[in-house]
């Protein structure tokens, strides 16, 4: 079986290759290839694409999730850098600006199509969810440390679950609830509830961050089995567009040389870790997925340090080892193979 996927997946040039080998009864290492030309690289290519196709729907989505986070982090750090001297409207609509133009050779072929939805409503309810998800979790990425602000947007995991058990009706095994509430421990022992010092109104905005969070990601999955990606992303630009241009245009401050840098930055980022992220819950279950945003504070922790000098305290290191546990965990859940059983003949 697998030789016959790997035939169907070689170029025409190599499939007459590899018969002509198979007739002189020539071992696979020993293609003809011209001299100086190693086969190795395309023996990689082809075993990872023989294991792209054989791997579950969850741990695919696990893979282009886990891509999403590291680009996040740069994205973050340069919202942090920027987010003091730009106003965050504009900051938002300018890297909606670049996300658009970078998804045009998506959007124009088939625009008609790409706008055609039959979910109108969830649509533009999850183009507000974004909205808000952004002012809310920018703004706390802004003006509270980083390592606290990716903690707390942990929240969103549960709520997360909970709504994939209550709203997409899938199935959380006991385990999977386990290593969610594991991570969550973990975050709960770098928060050290219980301090004398009153809660700052940005660590509350971070939450609400997290619960838009939850609705976004919900959201997706409602639309994943009827929408196309590239529809789900444009009218999230629409509805941002709409919201923000009237709040941009009355405080727009021109950025200089070295922001517009940044912002290029932050909208090229924005559209690699969205377009990841949509698509792997497509392909994965929410639930499944959700645990791993805990890797989020790894990242968060590595570039609070690096660019801004924040040395996390002891709380922030054991809960991180409680987080990577729990995360390795749901991984190792995620790739395990799911059995169908056949239907009766």
């Amino acid at each position: 079986m697998s030789g016959l996927l790997a035939f169907f997946l070689l170029p025409p040039r190599q499939r007459n290759r590899r018969k002509t080998m198979n007739s002189q009864q020539t071992p696979p290492h020993e293609y003809p290839f011209p001299a100086g030309v190693s086969d190795a690289p395309l023996t990689r290519r082809l075993r990872m694409r023989l294991w792209w196709a054989a791997a579950s729907g969850n741990m695919r989505g696990s893979v282009l999730m886990g891509g999403a986070i590291l680009i996040f982090g740069l994205m973050i750090a340069c919202i942090k850098e920027i987010g003091s001297s730009l106003p965050l409207p504009q900051i938002i609509v300018i890297r909606q600006v670049f996300i658009t133009l970078m998804l045009l050779p998506l959007f124009l072929p088939n625009l008609r199509t790409t706008l055609h939805t039959k979910h109108l409503g969830l649509q533009i309810t999850r183009g507000l969810l974004s909205l808000m998800a952004m002012l809310c979790g920018f703004t706390a990425i802004i003006y509270i440390p980083l390592a606290d602000a990716t903690a707390l947007g942990f929240s969103k995991v549960l709520f997360v679950t909970i709504a994939a058990v209550w709203i997409l009706k899938e199935k959380v095994g006991p385990r999977r609830w386990l290593a969610t509430f594991c991570g969550f421990l973990g975050v709960l022992i770098i928060l050290a509830p219980g301090g004398a010092e009153p809660i700052s109104v940005y660590y509350l905005l971070a939450v609400l961050g997290a619960l838009f969070g939850a609705g976004i990601n919900v959201t997706i999955r409602m639309l994943s089995s009827s929408e196309r990606t590239e529809t789900i992303l444009l009218y999230q630009a629409l509805v941002l567009f709409t919201a923000l241009v009237i709040p941009t245009v009355m405080w727009w401050t021109p950025p200089t040389l070295e922001q517009w840098g940044l912002l290029v930055v932050i909208g090229v980022t924005g559209t690699a870790a969205q377009f990841l992220v949509t698509r792997a819950y497509q392909i994965g279950q929410a639930s499944a997925l959700a645990p791993l945003d805990f890797t989020r504070l790894l990242v968060a922790v590595v570039t609070g340090f690096a660019f801004f000098g924040e040395i996390p305290n002891w709380r922030t290191m054991l809960g991180a080892m409680i987080v990577v546990g729990a995360t390795l965990y749901t991984i190792r859940r995620n790739s395990a193979p799911h059995f169908v059983k056949p239907d009766p003949p």
